[in-house]
């Protein structure tokens, strides 16, 4: 049975998601009687992520349509929006679904990239009526990919590409009607995976304005490069091919977050409608150091616990699989040694063991049968009368020993 398949803008598959999961990973804010203000940091996404093993919902910043449209609500008749977005992108459905809400809207739109607006994100940019950014933001358009679950024949990959060529077009579209820039020329710009800064944005006709009187985004790289910092918030860019290469590369582990980046209004009024804020592992160790040892503790408690669950678990699978297979065994002190003796093994190494002392064992009855038959001086007894043809079973039993003795000592040399 096939799955659906995610056009995506982003470089890295979305995690496993669960459906009917909506925690809020945005903010939709009155901030006057006729102003509102929409936060959108994080990845794009159908779905909140959750976590395979635990089914908890996966830590992180997310932008998803899960009650996107009913929080709009607080600032459906504003006549003055303003949508801050800081996002690597990700599922492209959702990117044009988010920009054809904020199309919706009745008031004015302004979009700010305070941090980078890249892939589905850049689609969600163009919705505002301005689009406002910093000289050190950055913008990023490319053309969309697919996650592949199934199994597909050569028609279903014909109709899949179909689908991907009316997606790019349409998001070339959107970026058309923002620009005025050919949609020939946006989708090459596309396929080679185009990175605008805030000036060049504002050439390109992606931006209308440039903040020059504000600080930049903070903007940096993570040591292997598979993670871009921007303004605190991580974006995996894994996958993509032409990062600038002008960001400086992160020392610390995690850069904390530019406390503007997360400013929340005070008055009554301007209280958010919606959204989550995650506090990261430095932060939470910096304000509650005793519970994050405590946590601590309890980790490794936990972790050698199990671990001796673990060890007496794997003891008694051992000695039950010996047990298994000692009655097989001949020698009753190879089986006590395997369990119990100074150098204990496993049933298979037991099974081992008995194979070796069986092997030692023959070549000794050969040894002991050849001296046997050297010492009884049947190698001196001439032919026989009737041409060495056995005449009774005691004369064919003395053949058949002496074929034996003659078979091992022509393995061994011979013997004098």
């Amino acid at each position: 049975m096939k799955q659906t398949n995610r056009l995506r803008m982003g470089p890295a598959p979305a995690p496993v998601v669960a459906p009917n999961t909506a925690t809020k990973f945005w903010n939709v804010t009155s901030v006057g009687d006729d102003e509102g203000e929409i936060t959108l940091y994080g990845d794009v996404m159908s779905h909140q992520p959750i976590d395979w093993w635990t089914g908890e919902p996966e830590p992180g910043l997310y932008i998803t349509p899960e009650g996107f449209m009913e929080d709009l609500a607080a600032v459906r008749n504003k006549g003055h929006i303003t949508v801050k977005l800081n996002s690597c992108g990700g599922d492209l459905y959702t990117g044009i679904a988010i920009h054809n809400a904020l199309k919706a809207l009745s008031g004015e739109v302004n979009v700010v990239v305070e941090g980078i607006a890249a892939s589905a994100a850049s689609v969600i940019m163009c919705a505002g009526d301005t689009v406002t950014v910093y000289p050190g933001s950055l913008v990023m358009i490319h053309g969309v990919s697919v996650v592949l679950w199934d199994s597909l024949n050569i028609q279903d990959m014909k109709q899949l590409m179909k689908g991907m060529d009316a997606s790019e077009r349409a998001v070339a579209e959107i970026y058309n009607a923002k620009t005025g820039i050919e949609v020939d020329t946006l989708r090459s710009m596309m396929t080679k995976e185009t990175w605008l800064t805030g000036r060049e944005a504002l050439e390109k006709g992606f931006a209308d304005s440039v903040k020059e009187d504000e600080d930049d985004p903070d903007m940096s790289m993570s040591h292997d490069r598979k993670v871009l910092y921007v303004n605190g918030i991580g974006h995996n860019v894994e996958g993509l091919r032409h990062v600038p290469g002008s960001i400086p590369i992160q020392k610390s582990a995690i850069p904390a977050a530019r406390p503007a980046a997360n400013k929340r209004p005070t008055n009554k009024a301007a209280q958010p409608q919606g959204g989550k804020k995650h506090m990261t592992y430095e932060e939470l160790k910096a304000q509650e150091p005793e519970l994050v040892n405590q946590i601590e503790t309890d980790a490794r408690n936990a972790a050698r616990t199990q671990a001796s669950t673990d060890a007496v678990t794997a003891e008694r699978q051992r000695l039950a699989a010996i047990d298994s297979i000692a009655a097989s065994i001949p020698d009753p002190q190879l089986v006590h040694d395997a369990k119990y003796g100074e150098n204990p093994c496993t049933a298979q190494e037991l099974c081992f063991r008995v194979m070796q002392q069986s092997a030692a064992q023959g070549q000794q009855f050969l040894a002991n049968y050849a001296a046997d038959g050297a010492a009884s001086g049947a190698g001196d007894v001439g032919a026989a009368p009737n041409g060495g043809t056995p005449t009774n079973q005691e004369e064919q039993d003395a053949a058949d020993i002496q074929a034996v003795v003659n078979a091992y000592n022509k393995t061994k040399g011979g013997m004098k």
